[in-house]
């Protein structure tokens, strides 16, 4: 495994704690893209690095192999999963389907303080933008992505929501920090909120419709440039 572990990154108390630490810890550099595709995880290494036994490391990968994001492949051991293309594009076409519904409903119960703050994030992003600024970009619009379904009065649709976010996010941050991508994001992302303000119900359904499908094929497009190149 290239990447290397540390002790200080866990924060830990018990056994139970240990594991969901371990899993934690591991499904955060997965979906960051510090642990990269194809990569061979193996548990004593992992146990040795971060200076633990090796039971709490057999049973978090064991949860991320249930979760899909490492599997057992022959001759190599468990690797993290390469997703493809037809992986890419049903992750995207779930998270359309949640937020084209959620959206609808934030449209009747958003207030005027959340959505003044929407607007912030959104001015924040742009702000960034021009500052060339791509990490402070990324972490204005994630708040942007975290708190637009705040207030649609269903929380299991907004935890599928922040569920089908979480797997997407390596496939995002990989395609959004490209140039004409992160300022054609951005202004998606104010059209949403004109939207919304505006009470057009079909209006802010379509945009959140064709700011994903831009997303899927920006990111499609790089992840094929990618490939070739491997």
């Amino acid at each position: 495994m290239s990447l290397q572990l540390d002790k200080k990154q866990l924060n830990v108390s018990t056994a139970t704690t240990l594991r969901s630490e371990i899993t934690n810890l591991l499904r955060e550099l997965i979906l960051n893209g510090d642990l990269q595709s194809g990569e061979r995880l193996k548990e004593v290494e992992i146990a040795q690095q971060l200076g633990v036994s090796r039971m709490p490391v057999r049973e978090a990968l064991c949860a991320l192999e249930s979760e899909g994001l490492v599997r057992q492949e022959p001759r190599k051991g468990l690797i993290v999963v390469e997703y493809t293309e037809a992986d890419i594009k049903e992750y995207y076409t779930i998270r359309e389907a949640l937020e084209v519904c959620a959206i609808k409903m934030v449209i009747d119960k958003i207030s005027k303080e959340e959505l003044a703050e929407l607007n912030k994030y959104c001015d924040n992003s742009w702000q960034a933008y021009k500052n060339n600024d791509i990490d402070e970009v990324c972490a204005w619009s994630a708040e942007f992505n975290e708190h637009i379904y705040d207030s649609c009065g269903m929380p299991r649709l907004k935890e599928q929501i922040k569920t089908t976010q979480k797997y997407l996010r390596t496939f995002r941050f990989t395609s959004f920090k490209e140039p004409a991508r992160m300022e054609r994001a951005i202004r998606e992302h104010k059209e949403i909120l004109r939207r919304v303000e505006a009470k057009d119900y079909d209006g802010a359904a379509k945009t959140i419709e064709q700011h994903l499908r831009d997303a899927t094929s920006a990111y499609i497009e790089l992840w094929k440039k990618r490939k070739v190149k491997v």
